[in-house]
């Protein structure tokens, strides 16, 4: 793993925040994520609910959105909105600091932020097996939005210079889905119990990079030994 250069700049988030949106739609996003936060989908959600849950009268409903479906989108990518360049940053800093620790430090930053969202996090886990279509692709989309975007940092600060880009995305794919699925335990954890699935986590991400390279020099063994017969 290589280090950023010393003058290298590290981009710092500037993630948009909840309280930045309107009132009533900052209060609608919130109602419909302390009903879902059981897991309960979306889609059993009704308008009167959500709006006697947020406080509000049902028609500002559709002052800022159309459909059930359209709010359970935007909460679902206000949440990417804000995980995505906090975790870039972490990554950032990491490479810049310490290279062999960012695993580690990306896995931290990521259950943190999972704790600071909880009810987000329990929300998007049940959407991902949920019985609505268009919510499981929602989540899906965005899943892969996290992991194409850590797929770019891992490439552009050389941090496994033998894989290719494509192999990159095959395994940042996985990492991002492996944390998302467990965040659902670590959110219910005590501190032992996180901190050892922070350790497995990290020991997940180094596997499966070291697992890649050795593959890849593999195939390229085999590519070269048959080039020579």
């Amino acid at each position: 793993m290589k280090s950023l250069p010393e003058t290298a700049a590290v981009a710092v988030p500037t993630p948009t925040a909840a309280q930045d949106l309107p009132a009533g739609k900052r209060k609608l996003i919130e109602a419909a994520l302390s009903l879902t936060a059981g897991g309960r989908s979306f889609a059993t959600l009704g308008l009167r609910e959500l709006a006697r849950e947020a406080g509000l009268n049902p028609n500002t409903f559709y002052r800022h959105f159309d459909t059930l479906d359209e709010l359970a989108r935007e909460v679902i990518e206000s949440v990417s909105r804000r995980l995505r360049p906090m975790l870039r940053h972490a990554m950032q800093v990491a490479a810049h600091d310490e290279p062999h620790s960012v695993p580690r430090r990306a896995c931290i930053a990521f259950f943190a932020f999972t704790l600071d969202n909880r009810d987000a996090f329990l929300s998007a886990l049940a959407e991902y097996h949920g019985t609505s279509p268009a919510l499981r692709e929602a989540v899906r989309a965005n899943l892969h939005e996290v992991s194409a975007e850590m797929a770019d940092d891992v490439v552009q600060l050389a941090l496994v210079p033998a894989l290719t880009r494509a192999i990159v995305d095959e395994v940042c794919t996985q990492t991002v889905l492996q944390l998302f699925h467990l965040s659902a335990e670590y959110i219910d954890a005590d501190d032992v119990r996180r901190a050892a699935l922070i350790d497995y986590a990290e020991r997940f991400v180094l596997r499966l990079f070291a697992g890649a390279v050795l593959l890849a020099q593999h195939e390229a063994g085999g590519g070269q030994a048959a080039r020579r017969a």
